[in-house]
């Protein structure tokens, strides 16, 4: 039995940030993760001697100034992180499918503005009106400027549809579909995607896109190390199985290997529905929000192949590369009928051979649906174990498609690679705990705005939630919700002091 202040559920970046933040403060603060690897999104993993990410392959607004580096040099991990700015004029480049054509976009501001008007000449006022929106927008938001600010501002975008804001500007067809080319970012879907979300996401990587040279996994090693300078402590293969509710309130999280953690606060960094499994009684939550949590739809999901190439054979690319068939915020529906309907690829440099790839990571959306067969199955590091011949045979038959699909544009990819392996939404649920291996954890639907988002606070007094699941995905979604997590122990303008 062990005891502490507060006590944090899973090691992603919200509870790790969140941990940090509180334990500047003077907080004892302890992490539970049930793997070995903390991270969550931001883990790595490594065949045939090269590193690669497991889920996060670039990251945005972390240019001197921009609102994710404050976060992180408040946390104490921007000096230390090792990044490569990619091209200041591409560092997206979008593909389609019906189109001969290649497409640009830069960084910056001004710089994104410039690389659409440049091969948009025509279009000159539709890109105007498109940009100052986005700008308008993403100030209307007080977290993404790191400013208090009243919940009003944000009411009049928080409802409004991509699709229909695009088509507002005039834009053509095609130009929507660049401008939504590396939707992704966001599993953007014109059902379902609000204009908010586009923004706050895409602005972030306008601002400036960076890679993490070395993986992710170097955000959450420093984290845990600034952890440790104040204080706080990580638990790993520590599964809670339970977290006992009494007299209206939290008092201990229960592991599966005995040990038992009380605290005076907790915060779950896992999904919302594994949070609620894990309260077993019934009365510690409204049966309303328990069917709210339990009936949200999950977003996306995705096959990834990741490639080592022969070195010294394929030119690296210091920009990432968006396919997709036709319409991106239409390829999810398109789904049920093809496969592939969309890839990204993210180059990693050799660096003992500048100029080379040393490998590729390629994404494409996938239903999860499609490995239910083999659902009931776990493998992971913790509890190893090897699936059928019949799920091998399948990952691999889709990866096949999506390799002969890159093979049209790229054939060198396919021409030198030298080993593969694949990850299915089986992987991510596994490794990183993320419902049914979906991208980016519950869909936020902007049809039911409210339904669909999260607050921090719970209906138990002790007892927040944290993470991709609560406001918005990403990395700097992420870490804006951390913030929000912490400031109910800390207060919002004494925190946002603090990081500004």
């Amino acid at each position: 039995m062990v005891q502490h202040q507060i006590v944090i559920v899973g090691s992603g970046l919200g509870g790790l940030l969140t941990a940090v933040f509180l334990a500047k403060e003077g907080y004892d603060v302890a992490v539970l993760e049930q793997n070995k690897q903390v991270g969550g999104c931001l883990q790595t993993f490594s065949f045939d001697k090269k590193v690669f990410d497991s889920a996060v392959h670039y990251i945005g607004a972390l240019g001197e100034g921009e609102v994710l580096n404050r976060i992180f040099d408040y946390a104490g991990i921007m000096s230390r992180l090792k990044l490569k700015q990619l091209d200041a004029d591409c560092f997206d480049q979008v593909l389609l499918e019906q189109e001969d054509r290649t497409f640009r976009l830069g960084q910056g501001t001004a710089g994104y503005k410039e690389s659409l008007v440049a091969q948009f000449p025509e279009e000159t006022v539709a890109i105007t009106k498109y940009c100052d929106f986005l700008e308008k927008t993403a100030q209307a938001y007080p977290l993404y400027n790191l400013r208090l600010g009243d919940g009003a501002e944000k009411l009049p975008y928080e409802q409004l549809h991509l699709s229909a804001v695009l088509a507002d500007t005039g834009a053509s067809p095609l130009l929507q579909s660049v401008i939504t080319g590396n939707s992704i970012l966001y599993a953007g879907d014109r059902r379902f995607t609000s204009w908010a979300a586009h923004v706050l996401v895409s602005k972030s990587y306008i601002d400036s896109s960076w890679r993490c040279e070395g993986g992710a996994s170097q955000i959450s090693k420093y984290l845990w190390k600034e952890l440790q300078v104040h204080g706080g402590t990580i638990y790993r293969h520590e599964k809670v199985n339970k977290l006992c509710y009494e007299n209206g309130k939290i008092t201990a999280a229960h592991c599966v290997s005995g040990n038992i953690f009380y605290a005076n606060q907790f915060i779950s960094n896992i999904h919302p529905k594994e949070t609620l499994a894990i309260v077993q009684e019934e009365a510690a939550f409204k049966k309303v929000y328990r069917s709210r949590v339990n009936n949200a739809r999950e977003s996306i999901a995705c096959l990834m192949v990741n490639i080592v190439l022969q070195p010294g054979k394929v030119a690296y690319k210091n920009y990432n590369v968006n396919w997709n068939n036709g319409d991106p915020l239409a390829t999810i529906e398109r789904l049920q009928e093809s496969f592939p309907v969309n890839y990204s690829i993210y180059y990693t440099e050799d660096q003992a051979n500048r100029g080379y790839a040393e490998s590729v990571s390629i994404l494409t959306y996938i239903n999860a649906a499609d490995f239910d067969t083999w659902a009931a199955t776990f493998n992971n590091t913790i509890a190893p174990a090897v699936r059928s011949k019949a799920y091998e045979r399948y990952k691999e038959a889709r990866a096949g498609l999506l390799l002969d699909k890159i093979a049209e544009r790229f054939p060198e990819l396919i021409q030198f690679k030298k080993s593969v392996k694949i990850a299915t939404p089986l992987t991510y649920r596994d490794y990183q705990g993320s419902g049914s291996g979906s991208l980016y954890g519950i869909l936020k639907d902007v049809n039911h705005f409210a339904a669909t988002t999260f607050s921090t606070k719970t209906r138990i007094p002790n007892l927040y939630l944290t993470g991709q699941n609560v406001n918005l995905h990403g990395v700097l979604g992420v870490a804006m919700t951390s913030i929000v997590t912490a400031s109910e122990f800390l207060g919002m303008e004494y925190l946002l002091n603090k990081i500004r």
